[in-house]
């Protein structure tokens, strides 16, 4: 299972492409760069043309956290993930529901990541530490409520999100005792889940498992 530290580099990653739109906005409006890629510069290497360089920055700034999103999801999640594939960890569970996790469910984070960039001029420097203090506190708020399905490393990461009812017992065991099932997130590789196999899972993080099949089927 992660320990808190995993849950704060997620995050942090996620907001990383936030986090460099302003510090680049910053350091160009306060003409902060090298000479050589100030606004002036750029706009006479350019002809007069300087979305040129805008645009080739943000989608620098999109390559660029797509690949760190990609490495940072695939290193966290090395560890649990050959263990649950490999069969040498986790338990076996039966998973007795499953569906798709809302648009609803991104809203805040979507939001949060777009507000502070609309709404505020990253020429002051007020501005610009007090949206950093805000970044800090969401991710904090993140990291502290243990939400982490929602963050979308993991949607570069080959793995699928849903919300399900686990259960490692039988379906009597089950109608005895109704507690037994277990209200979860799945991180799934690959296809759809499949209500007639078995599959090996861990504990993520609170009630986020990472699951992979075990190629059981259940009778």
């Amino acid at each position: 299972m992660w320990s808190k530290k995993e849950p704060i580099i997620l995050w942090t990653t996620a907001y990383a492409p936030l986090l460099m739109l302003m510090l680049g906005g910053f350091l160009y409006r306060n003409n902060l760069l090298p000479h050589a890629i100030r606004e002036e510069q750029l706009s006479q290497m350019l002809g007069g043309h300087i979305w040129i360089a805008e645009v080739g920055f943000l989608l620098a700034v999109l390559g660029g956290s797509l690949l760190l999103y990609r490495l940072v999801i695939v290193w966290l999640l090395r560890d649990i993930g050959k263990k649950v594939h490999s069969g040498s960890g986790g338990l076996t569970y039966a998973v007795r529901r499953f569906e798709k996790l809302p648009a609803g469910d991104y809203t805040f984070f979507l939001m949060t990541l777009l507000l502070p960039r609309l709404a505020l001029d990253y020429s002051s420097i007020t501005n610009f530490a007090i949206s950093l203090l805000m970044i800090v506190f969401i991710i904090a708020v993140f990291v502290k409520t243990e939400t982490i399905a929602t963050c979308p490393l993991f949607f570069v990461s080959g793995y699928r999100v849903f919300k399900g009812t686990i259960s490692a017992h039988s379906r009597e065991e089950e109608a005895e005792d109704p507690e037994l099932r277990r209200e979860v997130v799945l991180l799934v590789r690959g296809k759809d889940l499949d209500l007639g196999e078995r599959y090996r899972g861990e504990a993520l993080k609170g009630n986020v498992y990472v699951i992979g099949r075990s190629r059981t089927t259940i009778g």
